[in-house]
């Protein structure tokens, strides 16, 4: 049964969701997005030319979802550009990111989307996370997040810094990452666009709703992550100096992200002052794991 047309009074938000060899998770995934309570939606699948069944199972649901918008690139175009190329697709005034191997509650579009159409001074909203593994077990691990409701900029600069990426999963203002200027194609792109967004607005925790990471990789330390992301099929800093030094790029386009917002003089200074020792703390502490309980 094909999805009830939604009331014309409600916004239509974009699901961006990129793909690449995830036959094994993608039929729970889209299950999952498609279930979500909030009647407007749009679905962008880009499979990133996958050479597994991925393409064949998101058939079968565009086939049964008039929502679902599938395309499949010709070639391998690179995980970053893969992810600009379904918000550069998506119609929306709110934008979210999906995982092929993620899953979501399915509250989860509709509570984001009631925080930031309740606070206009918000571009973003996030759910609760909680890790599974490849069975969709919940995981020892946890993580939290700060709600930045009343920070002031720099300060809301700063719990990015120090937090985790998982807000990019969030609901966006389409125009406002794009105002943005969207997320840079380099390590670290997430955190730039995070920080960017904090710089100019808030960012609200949609309590109720969960996304679950799946854990699925067999990654031993924090090598291997640069190493997936610099191998043939991610392509994320494939160039010689950012194959040797994955991070060079990130401390310099975070530096012209503070430089460019609207902050005071002083601001800027203490910012520009305090970033060095700090991303020196935070490649040492994102270096070190912590073992699971």
């Amino acid at each position: 049964m094909s999805p009830a047309v939604p009331p014309s009074d409600l916004p239509l938000i974009s699901i961006g969701l990129p793909i690449y060899n995830e036959a094994r998770f993608i039929d729970a995934t889209l299950a999952s997005l498609r279930a979500q309570d909030y009647p407007n939606l749009e679905i962008i699948v880009s499979d990133n030319a996958s050479t597994d069944g991925t393409y064949a199972i998101c058939e079968a649901h565009a086939h049964t979802d008039p929502r679902l918008r599938l395309e499949r690139a010709a070639s391998n175009r690179g995980a970053t550009e893969n992810f600009l190329h379904v918000l550069d697709q998506a119609r929306g005034d709110f934008f979210m990111w999906a995982g092929g191997h993620d899953l979501w509650t399915p509250n989860l579009v509709s509570a984001c989307l009631e925080r930031l159409r309740s606070h206009p001074q918000a571009d973003l909203a996030y759910a609760s996370s909680c890790w599974i593994d490849a069975d969709a077990k919940p995981l020892a691990r946890e993580s939290g997040y700060a709600d930045t409701r009343g920070l002031a900029p720099l300060a809301r600069f700063f719990t990015v810094f120090w937090g985790n990426m998982h807000p990019i999963m969030g609901l966006m203002r389409r125009r406002a990452i794009l105002e943005c200027g969207s997320m840079p194609a380099m390590v670290g792109g997430d955190l730039v666009l995070l920080s960017r967004l904090a710089l100019r607005s808030e960012f609200l925790h949609a309590e109720g709703a969960i996304w679950y990471r799946r854990e699925f990789r067999v990654e031993r330390d924090h090598a291997d992550k640069l190493r997936r992301y610099a191998s043939a099929e991610t392509r994320i800093g494939t160039g010689t100096l950012t194959r040797r030094f994955p991070l060079v790029a990130l401390p310099l386009a975070l530096v012209r992200s503070v430089l460019a917002a609207d902050l005071p003089a002083l601001d800027k200074l203490v910012a520009l002052l305090a970033l060095p020792a700090a991303f020196v703390a935070r490649y040492r502490v994102g270096r070190q794991r912590v073992p699971d309980a």
